[in-house]
């Protein structure tokens, strides 16, 4: 469930970040602070996009960041940071984020059970609205409560 995961210390509000890899770096160093994924995983996460786009813009305005399953994950995880301030993939069509989330897995089987997990909070439009609109921490966490 997602709120095994989305713990209070892995979810960050109202940050200001300049753009999307140092999105990407702050979503992952809450991860490696809880040394859950190393270094490695965390630049595998930027070259992720800088390879393949932003892809994992799986709604408007959430950006799904993720790295190479394996070796460089220690446990499944996931992050979240919600920005105060929308930032855009300049180098990809100027798509606009709001916030962001950072997952990490094992293996391909935790990493679609963690896909499978977020598609269903991010179907609840309370939440991306909270997300995406710099709701207070307290709000999005009881949120996160409900998965």
């Amino acid at each position: 469930m997602i709120r095994d995961y989305l713990t209070e210390d892995l979810v960050l509000c109202d940050k200001e970040v300049n753009d999307w890899r140092e999105a990407a770096r702050v979503a992952g160093k809450l991860l490696q602070d809880k040394d859950k994924v190393n270094d490695a995983f965390i630049a595998s996460m930027i070259e992720t996009v800088e390879k393949f786009g932003p892809y994992m813009i799986l709604v408007p305005k959430v950006c799904f960041f993720h790295g190479q399953p394996g070796e460089n994950v220690k446990e499944p995880c996931l992050s979240l940071v919600v920005f105060r301030e929308a930032i855009t993939f300049s180098d990809f069509d100027d798509q606009e984020i709001s916030c962001c989330f950072a997952f990490g897995a094992t293996d391909a089987q935790s990493h679609m059970e963690m896909i499978r997990s977020v598609a269903q909070i991010l179907q609840d439009e309370d939440f991306i609205q909270a997300i995406t609109g710099n709701e207070p921490k307290e709000k999005i966490m009881a949120m996160i409560q409900n998965y």
